[in-house]
């Protein structure tokens, strides 16, 4: 009798055969990579040669799950697998091109987030899970602090997201510093870990690929906690977040060593817009300054001002 059991070469050319018909491309494609007998360092040899370079690690997202290709590059590289693994023609790429589950929420670009012109676009572009609307935050609490001198020290964030689609299961946060050469740093997660982390420095930026600490089906949440520390040192008046889906609730509190003069929240469709649902925020030493919204894509924020 063998030691291991080895799948029946019909019965693995029907799975296949189901996989690529009825999907979801994660499973078709671990399928078909199993059926080849290629390793995934032979994969992304082949890939390279053919003018469509992938890493191992982006491959192993995609047959796990954890992303789907979404860039035009990582399309092309799909269209490559296609025929190095032996199956049909736009076999995979259709699995990528069906639409998503019922419940997955319209997702707004992230130029009309960051502007056309921002330098963090080339970065948001390099995570497949940037793109993707499968793992959406149903509420966001940020707790942001600011020191005596007037500097951003920290950020401590706690979202519970949803899986609407299957079948990746990651989100891109992005942070950004007050100056160019020292953007803040991802210091601490909980219920969750980075798989990758990008920094900018000259533009001040960090970029963070958030996976829950198990896989979810579609319908479950979980928790992701994680902090920033800024690290700039530079007084700063403002702070907001970008929202691509709509969210449930968002609670913004911002604890102040020193109080402001004034404060308000508010709410921009896009950075050059005007601000709109601006509200006046009270200012006590004896708890954070917040404010509480909930509704469509957009950016939120608060704005404050110091004495004198």
């Amino acid at each position: 009798m063998p030691l291991f059991a080895v799948p029946h070469p019909d019965l693995a050319a029907r799975e296949l055969a189901h996989a690529l018909a009825a999907g979801p491309f994660s499973r078709a494609l671990s399928l078909a990579i199993d059926r080849s007998g290629l390793g995934l360092a032979r994969l992304r040899d082949r890939l390279a040669a053919a003018g469509a370079p992938v890493s191992t690690t982006t491959l192993s997202y995609w047959r796990t799950g954890r992303t789907r290709p979404e860039r035009p590059d990582s399309l092309r590289a799909v269209t490559v697998l296609e025929d190095v693994l032996g199956v049909p023609a736009r076999a995979l790429t259709e699995l990528l091109a069906r639409p998503g589950r019922p419940g997955a929420p319209d997702a707004v670009r992230w130029e009309r987030l960051w502007g056309h012109r921002n330098r963090i676009l080339p970065a948001l572009r390099s995570f497949d899970a940037a793109d993707e609307t499968s793992l959406v935050a149903v509420s966001v609490h940020e707790e942001l602090h600011v020191g005596a001198d007037r500097s951003l020290t920290r950020l401590r964030v706690r979202e519970v997201v949803r899986a609407v689609e299957e079948p990746v299961q990651a989100k891109v946060v992005v942070l950004r510093g007050c100056v160019p050469g020292r953007p803040p740093r991802l210091v601490s997660t909980r219920y969750c870990r980075a798989v990758r982390t990008e920094v900018l420095p000259e533009a001040g930026f960090v970029l963070g690929e958030l996976v829950p600490s198990r896989s979810l089906a579609v319908g479950e949440t979980a928790i992701l906690e994680y902090e920033f520390a800024y690290t700039d040192g530079v007084p700063d008046t403002s702070y907001d977040r970008r929202f691509r889906h709509p969210v449930a609730e968002h609670l913004l509190e911002v604890h102040f060593d020193r109080l402001p003069a004034t404060c308000h929240g508010y709410r921009l469709d896009s950075p050059g817009g005007p601000e709109r649902d601006v509200t006046a925020i009270p200012l006590s030493a004896a708890a954070p300054a917040h404010v509480f919204t909930s509704g469509g894509p957009g950016i939120r924020g608060m704005r404050w001002s110091w004495p004198g």
